[in-house]
């Protein structure tokens, strides 16, 4: 059976503090290694350097009186043990005078240095193992064959060496235990608070839709990460609650027309003979079949908008163009409806959009204003640049407006007021005139109309469309 490690060590906040760990002991070791360089470098340097000044001593009395003097200088020097330890050698190999007892088997460097080990026991005592200490001294040639040796005592720089190497080394140990240490306490926390998100999800996808991860505000990642989490969930939980209201919309709005279908087209069945109640019952049925395809068409445009599949075609164009087709086009059906009609349009604007689907938006506020407008009214479009620097359509009407308790839910799917129950339409129209703003990154404004209400008129509504002006735009 395959051995499983504990959960927090295979998570990435491990791996990255034990890392973390590795280069913070490296680095440490390197940066306690330069120490022990430099300290063990100038202990040695500094014996090195009183060694070749007492050789540079020694050397000038061997200038100034030969061989005797410097066997004189030693012999005082070394009278009652002396710092430094003198070997001077004869050509033939034998000892002539000096302090260091034993020869020196290690050999020198480049330069004469040797460093050898030798053994100075207690006054009155015989030498013994533990008695072994550490010299460092330098073997320089003498004139006529002779030859010269002057070392220190270099014994207890030596055991401080050794010291720091192995605090050098205690502490990189330590510095990894630490980390690991560090990296198992990181992890185990990171892992509880990922638990606490996985947990969330898993209770979603079991069909929860009110579970939310708990937050700290501590403004972490994982905390952002939660606070996106839950913002997640909110917009899902949004989702479904519309689509099942959709869903209900949709059954109860298309009832009606199919129901009515049905009864035409049995009425028209059992009517035998009568070609032309069958004609009319046709007509009526294929009448309701327009108004359903109107609807699902409605949905479907819905669906591709917030799907994101029309922001391929947007491009940078002049409104002007598009409200002045939309006034020349609702003039003659305003006044068919008898209702006046005025439009104001300013030119020299441009904006970033979608030429078909900004022209749906005006037409389906200009058909909401036709429709809900009574005869005698009054209807007007306009476009202009406002104050903040946008471009503005907007449509108003002496209708019966639209409560400020109900301008938010209005644009939602199949919401129809009372009051327009009885009217055609299946409530998706300013559905579109949102998610078509939301598109083109504008907004979609609903208030009481102003100036144009009449004796016998309703408030009124002004619907405004707004847009940012395109870059680099005419001012």
């Amino acid at each position: 059976m395959t051995q499983r490690w504990p959960a927090f060590l295979r998570t990435t906040a491990f791996r990255q503090t034990l890392l973390s760990a590795a280069m913070f002991a490296v680095s440490s070791f390197l940066i306690l290694a330069f120490v022990y360089a430099a300290s063990a470098g100038l202990t040695l340097r500094r014996a090195d350097e009183a060694v070749n000044e007492e050789i540079a001593a020694v050397e000038a009395r061997f200038e100034a009186g030969g061989i005797t003097a410097v066997n004189r200088y030693i012999l005082q020097r070394t009278v009652g043990g002396g710092e430094y330890f003198y070997a001077l050698t004869q050509p033939s190999g034998r000892r002539l005078s000096g302090n260091l007892s034993g020869q020196i088997n290690a050999q020198p460097d480049e330069e004469g240095r040797v460093q050898f080990t030798y053994r100075r026991p207690p006054a009155g005592e015989v030498s013994t193992e533990k008695d072994e200490r550490t010299g460092r001294g330098r073997i320089v040639p003498l004139a006529s064959g002779y030859s010269l040796f002057v070392g220190l005592d270099v014994h207890d720089e030596i055991r401080l060496i050794g010291r720091i190497t192995n605090t050098i080394l205690a502490a990189s140990g330590l510095a990894v235990a630490l980390g690991i240490a560090a990296g198992i306490f990181v992890s185990r926390r990171f892992v509880r608070r990922l638990d606490k998100i996985n947990k969330v999800a898993r209770g979603v996808k079991a069909g929860d839709l009110h579970r939310r991860v708990e937050r700290n505000y501590t403004g972490d990642e994982l905390d952002e990460l939660s606070g996106n989490f839950n913002g997640m969930l909110d917009r899902v939980e949004e989702l479904m609650h519309r689509m099942r209201q959709t869903g209900d919309s949709i059954a109860h709005d298309l009832r009606s027309p199919l129901t009515r279908m049905r009864n035409r087209l049995e009425q028209a069945l059992m009517e035998e003979g009568n070609l032309e109640t069958r004609e009319l019952a046709l007509e009526r049925a294929i009448a309701d079949t327009d108004e359903l395809l109107g609807v699902f068409n409605a949905i479907l445009s819905l669906s591709r908008l917030e799907a994101g599949e029309s922001r391929a075609s947007i491009v940078r164009l002049d409104p002007s163009e598009i409200a002045a087709d939309m006034a020349e086009l609702y003039e003659p059906v305003c006044e068919e409806s008898e209702l006046e009609f005025s439009s104001e349009i300013e030119g020299g604007l441009e904006m970033i959009g979608d030429r078909g689907l900004l022209s749906q938006a005006v037409a389906n506020l200009l058909d909401n204003a036709v429709k809900y407008t009574p005869a005698g009214g009054a209807v007007a479009l306009r476009l202009r640049r406002t104050a903040a620097g946008d471009v503005e359509f907007s449509v108003t009407d002496t209708g019966p407006g639209i409560p400020p308790e109900d301008r938010m839910r209005v644009t939602q799917r199949f919401v129809r007021l009372d009051n327009s129950r009885t009217l055609p339409g299946s409530g998706l129209g300013l559905s579109l005139v949102q998610a078509i703003t939301e598109v083109m990154n504008g907004r979609f404004e609903l208030a009481e109309g102003p100036g144009l209400v009449d004796a016998g008129h309703g408030p009124g509504l002004r619907a405004a469309l707004c847009f940012p002006l395109a870059p680099d735009s005419v001012s």
